[in-house]
């Protein structure tokens, strides 16, 4: 069931597109999608379905560590080998939350104190190729961090359920398993590995980055491999408005493209919203690879109708530190025979469909409203613009008025480590539904950042701008300007700008 309740809907814009383009609203049906690959696991193979119960706060978008007990009903109990991970996000009622309710951001599994697998609100499967297999033993430290957005005003009971295929070792197939390992390949690793894309940025309308970020950032993206051996498995995570990841090995002087993750959308939004598959590598994917090389990643986005804010580029590798065969890229013939074949791991997921940017009778053009009082500062607090919001009736709702050459300042006063806030400018009237595709950041090009302070029981991993404040710039021209929350795109307000009299 859809909530209806203006309040009780809130939509996030935050957010892992196949011949994008310009495709017309409607267009999917012209994609041609590749095939949804069928793993082919070994005998013995046993499917384990996990749950592990998580309370959401209002509103909350934090990023969060899980220690998975061991001894629990949240892991395996025997020794073996995961050969593949499937995440999905439950209500407590068992039915899964539309994606402009509950969000999955990303989820990371870690394993021994090394990285597993990370998913996106997209949920690729992370399947390994028959033969290859992460190494598991219950005495592991297996840690889910996890970052949720809770897009409704009450607190949320939810449960992330995951499901791996797991070799036990009494299965006479797990002495053939090869082990691999992940290399997390990031165009921006850091403690928050974000960038921003901005509208009209790039060259025509796509911007690739780091190759287009200035030279400072150029080697941030780089994971030199330590030993010979292959790569045997990849697939591309990225954001609203991505369009593909690039993974690229380099040997000396040389570097050869070995891998192209396409976003492939679905429905109306193309590009613009979180239904979509990612392209993975198929089963025939091998690469040899030497110690010395080095895996880099890009990530192009569609920066010709919106801002990105926060954007992704992530490509995880399954590599082994034994040889386990593959071909040598940087030969004619090796590089000849790589099969770069895209395979899906999923199809269309019905809970990832968008329904913004309909007719809708909730918000007022603020461009027809009378002036409201002349301010220094908007308050952002219960989820409300406190003057200008454009979902208020009477004076409350006009626009707050600033003279040309002066600012006007946000105040996040929600709890500022716990429920973060923007004002993210969209193009007016800004007034319809809310979903991931709608609101758009195609106004002028500003953001406040994630109004709030980091919550100090989350993980490394921080959205939060640092500050609860933030005034817009004192160069805007005189006119009317529409904005909205990019962490709850149903929030939107407007203020005006006059120019001094004489």
């Amino acid at each position: 069931m859809r909530l209806n309740s203006k309040r009780s809907f809130l939509v996030p814009a935050i957010a892992f597109v196949a011949l994008l383009a310009a495709a017309p609203a409607g267009a999917s049906a012209a994609i041609t999608y590749p095939k949804v690959a069928t793993p082919d696991y070994p005998a013995g193979t046993v499917t384990k379905t996990y749950k592990v119960p998580l309370t959401i706060k209002p509103g909350q978008n934090l990023n969060m560590l899980e220690t998975l007990r061991q001894n629990s009903d949240m892991r395996p109990s025997e020794p073996g080998w995961i050969l593949g991970f499937v995440p999905t996000l439950k209500l407590a009622n068992g039915t899964t939350p539309p994606v402009d309710q509950i969000h999955l951001h990303h989820l990371v599994l870690y394993l021994g104190g090394t990285l597993v697998t990370a998913a996106g609100e997209e949920k690729t499967h992370w399947i390994s190729p028959k033969g290859f297999g992460y190494r598991y033993n219950p005495s592991d430290l297996f840690i889910l961090n996890h970052m949720i957005h809770n897009l409704t005003a009450s607190p949320e009971k939810v449960i992330f359920e995951y499901t791996l295929y797991f070799l036990p070792d009494t299965a006479p197939a797990a002495a053939d398993i090869t082990r691999v390992r992940t290399a997390f390949v990031d165009v921006t690793p850091s403690t928050y590995p974000v960038f921003d894309v901005l509208r009209g940025s790039g060259v025509n309308g796509r911007y690739t980055y780091p190759q287009m970020s200035p030279a400072s950032l150029m080697r941030r993206n780089v994971v030199p491999i330590q030993h010979d051996g292959s790569l045997v498995a990849t697939a591309g995570h990225l954001h609203p408005g991505g369009l593909y990841t690039d993974l690229f090995l380099t040997r000396g002087d040389k570097t050869v493209k070995i891998f192209r993750s396409n976003a492939y959308y679905y429905g109306r939004a193309l590009g613009n919203s979180w239904n979509v598959s990612m392209g993975a590598t198929s089963p025939n994917w091998r690469v040899r690879v030497k110690a010395g090389d080095v895996l880099s990643i890009q990530v192009t986005y569609d920066s010709s109708k919106s801002s990105w804010y926060e954007s992704m580029g992530i490509s995880p590798v399954q590599i082994t530190d034994v040889p386990a065969g593959g071909v040598d890229p940087f030969t004619t013939d090796g590089y000849a025979a790589l099969d770069q074949t895209q395979v899906l791991t999923h199809g269309e997921l019905k809970e990832n469909r968008d329904y913004g940017g309909n007719k809708t009778s909730g918000y007022a053009d603020a461009r027809k409203l009378a002036d409201g009082p002349t301010l220094a500062q908007v308050n952002v607090k219960n989820f409300l613009y406190q003057q200008g919001d454009l979902t208020m009736p009477g004076k409350k709702g006009r626009p707050p008025v600033i003279k040309q050459g002066h600012s006007l300042t946000f105040v996040n006063q929600d709890p500022t480590t716990e429920i973060y806030h923007t004002a993210t400018p969209c193009k007016a009237p800004c007034d319809l539904s809310s979903g991931i595709s709608y609101p758009l950041a195609n106004g002028v090009t500003i953001d406040s950042g994630e109004l709030g302070f980091p919550y100090t029981g989350a993980a490394v991993m921080q959205a939060a701008a640092g500050t609860a404040s933030w005034s817009t710039p004192s160069t805007l021209k005189p006119g009317t300007y529409t904005y909205f929350c990019r962490v709850h795109p149903f929030m939107r307000g407007a203020f005006r700008v006059k120019a001094a009299k004489g």
